[in-house]
């Protein structure tokens, strides 16, 4: 459906995003679940375009947090590609509900540094994926 140029879409979220969300709205003061939505959008389209429009080769670190269930996928993957993962962290957070933190220093190709992000960051139980890209060669 689309109303005066903007096209009106339906999300489903877990009521903890809800409730964080709700939260984040009134401390931050957005008018409307909407606004908060196109504002946190935006943000996550631009972070994107900045990682695909790297060319060359490219170094930096990126960072997971995940639930232990997700481990070997995530091992798996880092095997795939360890001719860029020159070195990685791992540390178990909070063993109660089993997280996992990995950092990952990574130098290499940007078509291949983006793949292994992009496929780190849709496995199943990856909480929180980041990546920064300190130099482009």
């Amino acid at each position: 459906m689309e109303k005066n140029g903007i096209t009106v879409i339906s999300v489903s979220l877990s009521k903890k995003i809800l409730e964080d969300m709700e939260k984040t709205l009134r401390d931050m003061g957005y008018m409307s679940r909407s606004e908060m939505i196109r504002d946190a959008m935006r943000e996550f389209l631009k972070e994107k375009k900045k990682i695909d429009t790297c060319r060359g080769t490219v170094e930096g670190v990126m960072t997971l947090l995940y639930n232990h269930d997700s481990d070997s996928r995530v091992s798996e993957v880092r095997h795939r590609y360890m001719d860029i993962f020159r070195s990685f962290m791992h540390s178990d957070f909070d063993i109660d509900n089993c997280s996992c933190c990995e950092v990952l220093m990574f130098s290499g190709s940007a078509r291949t540094v983006r793949e292994a992000y992009y496929e780190l960051k849709s496995i199943r139980g990856v909480e929180e994926a980041s990546i920064y890209i300190a130099s482009r060669k």
